[in-house]
C-alpha cells in the first residue's frame, strides 16, 4: 500500500525540503541542468547525481517544473509555478495550521522576533499603503 501525497497547496503536492532547495535553484537561475544543480549544491549540500536526477523527476511529475527547449545534451528544466505562488499557498497553510487562520495573531508571533528599526518602518508604511487602497 502506498502513501498519499500530501496536497495542500491547493491541488499542488508540497515540496519536500529538498524539492524546496532544488526548486530555489531553479528558480534564481531561470533554467538549470541537473549537473548546475548538483555544482550549486555541492558546497553546502553535496547530492548523488541520483538523488538529484530523482528528485527532478518528482518535480517534473508534480508539475512544478517543466523540460525547456534547448541544443545541450541535457535536459534543462525550468519552473512552472512562480516562487510568489508556492510562498503564499505555504503562507496560508501555516496561518491555518498554526495560527488558527489568524492573520494578527501571526503578526504578533513575528512581531517578538528580532526585527530592527528599519524593517519596522518598512512594516508600517506596507500597512499604511495597504489601508489606503482598501480606502480607494
Amino acid at each position: 500500500m502506498g502513501r498519499r501525497p500530501k496536497k495542500h497547496l491547493g491541488e499542488m503536492q508540497e515540496l519536500t525540503p529538498l524539492e524546496l532547495s532544488l526548486m530555489k535553484i531553479i528558480w534564481e537561475r531561470g533554467s538549470a541542468t541537473a549537473a548546475e544543480i548538483s555544482e550549486f549544491m555541492a558546497p553546502s549540500n553535496p547530492l548523488a547525481d541520483t538523488t538529484i536526477h530523482t528528485i527532478l523527476a518528482n518535480l517534473r511529475k508534480k508539475r512544478y517544473i517543466e523540460p525547456v527547449p534547448t541544443i545541450e545534451r541535457a535536459y534543462r528544466f525550468a519552473p512552472r509555478v512562480p516562487r510568489e505562488k508556492i510562498a503564499g499557498c505555504s503562507l496560508r497553510r501555516i496561518l491555518a495550521d498554526f495560527f488558527e487562520g489568524s492573520p494578527r495573531r501571526m503578526m504578533a508571533h513575528l512581531l517578538q522576533e528580532d526585527i530592527d528599526e528599519t524593517e519596522l518602518a518598512e512594516i508600517r508604511q506596507m500597512l499604511d499603503d495597504s489601508g489606503k487602497k482598501k480606502e480607494e
